[in-house]
């Protein structure tokens, strides 16, 4: 009767193992990173599309609750800021409805808030005042709305003097601009309370190249004041 023996693997179907196993962990680690760098890019373009949203609903929450209430500057001016004014197209300031109040706050103040929305070392920034008519040492509360934005510009669509809708780089139109102001105590000229009927904005981001939101003002030119000046500029009003 033979002897029993035990038999183990050679060299070389070891050395054959060892090179599948590698080959096998080598492509499960691909697979794995591929999925794990795909999967932080998604991540980080939902964060940042979350961020966009965040960005336009608080833009259209302000521009679509714009109201017709110019307001005092900090330097004490008989000359009122419009209540809503653009020098060049850049950058926007307005008064606009909706600023609630918390129920349990002690502090009395008015629902109305001015806002603006600029550019600031690549980040679109909203500024936004505690009180309506400023004194010397008011300064805004500043936010950080989006990072990334290279270029930022508004135009104005209104309704001009023969009814047609025109577009304006800056607001108000030159054209409606009539004069001063009568006074600080008196209800200020029309041109300082027109509204346009809707705001486009463009912006050139860094990852998502232009963008541009156009913004329906919801308020509009109120008739009220000065029901009998004629001689008013007319336009960027409701319209039939």
């Amino acid at each position: 009767m033979k002897p029993h023996t035990q038999q183990g693997l050679t060299l070389i179907e070891l050395l054959i193992a060892i090179a599948i196993f590698a080959v096998m962990s080598a492509a499960m680690f691909v697979a794995f990173d591929s999925f794990q760098k795909g999967k932080q890019v998604t991540d980080t373009n939902a964060e940042r599309l979350k961020h966009y949203q965040l960005a336009f609903n608080i833009l259209a929450r302000d521009f679509q609750q714009m109201v017709p209430r110019p307001v005092r500057d900090e330097f004490g001016s008989d000359t009122p800021l419009y209540a809503m004014q653009s020098d060049v197209g850049i950058d926007v300031e307005f008064t606009r409805a909706g600023w609630n109040r918390s129920p349990f706050s002690k502090v009395q103040r008015a629902e109305l808030q001015r806002v603006a929305y600029y550019l600031e070392e690549k980040k679109l920034m909203r500024g936004a005042w505690r009180v309506l008519d400023r004194a010397e040492d008011t300064i805004p509360d500043r936010t950080e709305l989006l990072d990334g934005v290279e270029s930022l510009s508004f135009l104005f669509y209104y309704q001009d003097k023969q009814n047609k809708l025109a577009v304006a780089e800056s607001w108000p139109p030159a054209s409606m601009k009539k004069g001063e102001g009568d006074g600080p105590t008196h209800v200020p000229r029309r041109e300082f309370l027109l509204l346009p009927k809707i705001v486009e904005m463009k912006l050139t981001t860094e990852d998502l190249g232009e963008i541009t939101r156009k913004f329906l003002i919801a308020n509009c030119f109120v008739d009220a004041y000065h029901p009998n000046d004629n001689e008013a500029p007319q336009g960027g009003g409701c319209g039939s």
